[in-house]
């Protein structure tokens, strides 16, 4: 099913469905961020789960429980063990103090180690303030519309693509509009990329893909890339160590839970020469969440 054979799709419904699929083995935290959206009884609030903030050291990161963009807000649901030790306390405030920090955000903490009573006090204060932050934005307050779907006009208005934006297109003809360029398909074979200059590329790795795993890590970072079998001749991995100082804009396809296939911006990556050569798989490295148009 595409998009644009369903006019009727609700993309925010699908968002939500997903995200808190992706949260459901962590009962505590989808208790507290449920009832914060049905209390808080505002579709145009967009809720990020599992939010990757850079720590300012290597490979060092954390994820926000909840991520609130328009306010500016963090949201972390502590459990038990948050409370075993003061060692355990400091780290976390040290965390919170950094998410803070790099992200630019208000981190509120909701604790679950405490009767029903006092969490539900404690999520209405931050359902208040959420209310509180929309109103003192007033006309600056953006609301969510779901996936991320505009056209190329409105990014090359924009001039930038941004990471925290939640960028998502539906092809790799939508993609490659943003660029003014045009993928080359080869008759019913669909194009992976395109060249945006000598030394750039607009690249669209398929998770679903056939004969290649297109693998992207956790915390985003990095993407390796490898034949699924010997059948594939593995040119890509000569053709990419002859060309280090190459970059890749790229937009990562997924298939969602309903079963629609979207291409997601996850910033610029070049290739990590020296991974690439001991794992003989192609291993490409996030250089900037942005890329200027």
């Amino acid at each position: 099913m595409s998009i644009k054979d369903n006019k009727n799709t609700d993309f925010r419904l699908q968002y939500l469905v997903q995200s808190f699929k992706s949260i459901s083995r962590k009962p505590f935290e989808t208790y507290v961020i449920q009832r914060i959206w049905h209390r808080l009884g505002d579709d145009r609030v967009q809720f990020v789960f599992q939010q990757y903030v850079n720590r300012g050291e290597k490979d060092k990161y954390a994820l926000a429980d909840l991520y609130l963009p328009q306010v500016k807000m963090v949201v972390e649901v502590n459990e038990k063990y948050h409370y075993t030790s003061e060692e355990q306390r400091e780290r976390d405030r040290l965390r919170n103090a950094e998410v803070a920090k790099r992200g630019k955000v208000d981190v509120r903490v909701v604790n679950c180690d405490q009767p029903l009573e006092a969490v539900h006090k404690e999520i209405d204060k931050v359902v208040d303030e959420i209310r509180s932050r929309i109103k003192n934005l007033g006309d600056k307050f953006v609301p969510w519309d779901g996936y991320v779907l505009h056209d190329a006009k409105y990014y090359k208005k924009k001039g930038c693509l941004n990471v925290d934006d939640n960028i998502y297109v539906q092809t790799i003809d939508d993609a490659c509009d943003i660029f003014g360029i045009k993928a080359k398909h080869k008759g019913f074979l669909r194009a992976a990329g395109a060249d945006i200059d000598d030394k750039t590329m607009l690249w669209a790795p398929d998770t679903n893909n056939r004969l290649w795993s297109n693998e992207l890590s956790e915390d985003g970072n990095f993407i390796e890339e490898y034949p699924r079998n010997d059948k594939v001749n593995p040119t890509h991995l000569f053709n990419a160590l002859s060309k280090p100082d190459h970059k890749r804009v790229v937009f990562f396809r997924q298939r969602d839970d309903f079963g629609l296939n979207l291409y997601r911006f996850v910033g610029v990556f070049m290739l990590d020469v020296e991974r690439t050569k001991k794992e003989n798989h192609t291993i490409w490295k996030k250089m900037s969440n942005n890329y200027k148009l």
